[in-house]
Parts: C-alpha cells; structure tokens; sequence
C-alpha cells in the first residue's frame, strides 16, 4: 500500500476535539458526555495547539451556538447528537468490555481522545495501546508529559497504518500480548481507508486479540455507485476531505456490513438495537430528538 505522508495533524482528529469541547459547553449536550471526557480533551488539545483559548470563548459566546446548531441542522439533522452519544457509546461498550474481562485496549486512530487515557489511569492493570500517525501521536505525546498525565501502562506508537502493519506494530509495543482478550477501537478510522484495507485490518485486529475479544467501531453508509454516503451533501463533504488530504474510502451499504464482517470471521454483537443511539441513550432520558445518521456504530465479536 502506498505510504501517505503527513506533516500536521490530522484535521478530522483536530475537528473532532474542538467538536467535543464544543458540545461540553453546551448546556443541552453536555451531560451525555462520558464522565470526565469535557476537561480532559480541552486540556490535551489546548496543550497539544490544536485548540485556542479563543475557540473556547467562542464556544460559549451567546450568537456562536445557536449559529453552530442551524449550520449542523442544515448539514444533517441529529449531527450534533450523533457526535456527543458516539463518545458515550464507545466509552460505555469499552467499558463493558473490560468488566466481561479483557485486559487490554487497543485504539486505532486515537486522534486527541481521551478514552485511553483515562482508561490507564483508573484501571492500571489494562494494557492501553494507541496508535496514530506519526503526527497526530507527537504533539499528543509532547502535550500529555507537558501536563503530567501519562502514565505506565498507557503507550503510544505513532504509525501509518496504509504503509505499516498492525502486527509489526503490536510486535514491537512493549506488554502487549496477542493472546489475551482485549477490547479494540476504531471510532472514525474504517471510512479512510479503501474496502482491501480495512479487511485487511479487521484481520490483524483478530490475529493480534486473544478469543472473546471485541471490536468496537463506526463506520458510514454508501451509495448505489459503492461511493460513501454522507447524506444530501455527500459530494461536497467527500471534496472537502480530498482537499485537506483525507478522502473517504470506504462505505457499506444497508444489510452489508455481517456479510463483510463474516469473511474475516466476525459478527455483530447482539442486541442490535443497542446501536440505535436514540433509544439507547434518549428515550430513557425523556428526550425525543432524532440523531444523525451520517456515521453508525457496532459492536463486532468472533471466537
């Protein structure tokens, strides 16, 4: 696979971050945020650059979220909910996936999330592992010693995952042991690589992740063309992202995803109706807000 060369950040990873500061200022989605995600991630992104003290004033200012909500509305309606329940459902299934006994957690395309971090601070004897590019990983790992909040059992390996392979990686990332059950995640990540790729990583994630393990994902829809789908802006949101160097590559259309997921041996995890995040994470809450649908989420498993 070509090897795709990056100097700055990754600008989805950046985006994301001043997304979730963003949310956690907002009294109407703040309170669905994992515990703890609001301040670590503005910290790690102010210290890491990719966040500026304005961005946060601004976040709050009394025009600026009513202009965000109409702007996100007109895009895709739910999106802004969409973005604050994935957190919660990825943070809530990792976590359950360590009270059902895995013992490590791999993230891919760690970006400056704060899951693992946190993880290997309140669970010392969970083996966290994150892997990025090598430019999403320094500024991540510069701003994490800056304020102290490393710790030993958390590693960071800075990898392109187009020109390197994940067992190369895992192989050489001190504790990590293949046969152990383990917890992966790849939240935001299978969309950017082509369909060969990303089965080609749903293969090394089984290889490297003892029996019982569980991978933990999101991924988008695709057109009748096999293009990914985004929504009616679908053209525009795929231009934008070739222009900042991150096209989107992959897509699965409706009723496709199992039959995928079974050639490397996987299937999904069951209730499905967990992944519907309205009911899982709204309806108890007496909320009646219909959530984006531009990225889903699932749970995959194999023996």
């Amino acid at each position: 696979m070509p090897k795709r060369r990056r100097k700055k950040p990754s600008h989805t990873a950046a985006k994301v971050a001043r997304g979730l500061v963003y949310v956690a200022r907002n009294p109407r989605y703040k309170d669905l945020l994992p515990e703890g995600v609001a301040d670590s991630v503005e910290q790690l992104a102010l210290e890491a650059g990719v966040l500026k003290p304005w961005m946060c004033r601004l976040f709050e200012s009394s025009w600026y979220q009513p202009f965000v909500e109409r702007t996100m509305e007109w895009l895709g309606q739910g999106e802004l909910w969409r973005l604050t329940l994935r957190k919660r459902f990825v943070d809530d299934e990792v976590r359950a996936a360590i009270d059902n006994g895995a013992r490590q957690l791999l993230i891919i395309g760690a970006g400056f999330d704060t899951l693992g971090l946190r993880i290997a601070g309140s669970l010392p004897d969970i083996t966290v592992v994150e892997v990025d590019t090598k430019s999403t990983v320094e500024p991540r790992r510069m701003a994490l010693e800056s304020l102290g909040a490393d710790h030993e059992n958390h590693h960071m390996v800075g990898a392109d995952l187009a020109a390197s392979s994940l067992s190369d990686v895992l192989r050489s990332t001190p504790n990590w042991q293949r046969e152990l059950k383990s917890v992966a995640v790849a939240e935001g990540v299978l969309m950017y690589l082509d369909a060969s790729e990303v089965q080609s990583l749903l293969e090394q994630i089984k290889s490297n992740c003892g029996l019982g393990s569980r991978l933990v994902f999101s991924y988008i829809g695709a057109d009748l063309k096999g293009r990914p789908y985004m929504g009616k802006l679908s053209g525009m949101i795929r231009a934008s992202l070739v222009l900042v160097g991150e096209p989107l590559r992959w897509g699965v259309r409706d009723g496709e995803l199992e039959p995928y997921l079974s050639r490397s041996g996987f299937r999904l995890a069951e209730p499905v109706e967990r992944f519907d995040l309205g009911v899982r994470y709204l309806a108890p809450r007496g909320i009646e807000q219909q959530v984006g649908k531009m990225e889903q989420v699932a749970v995959a498993e194999w023996d």
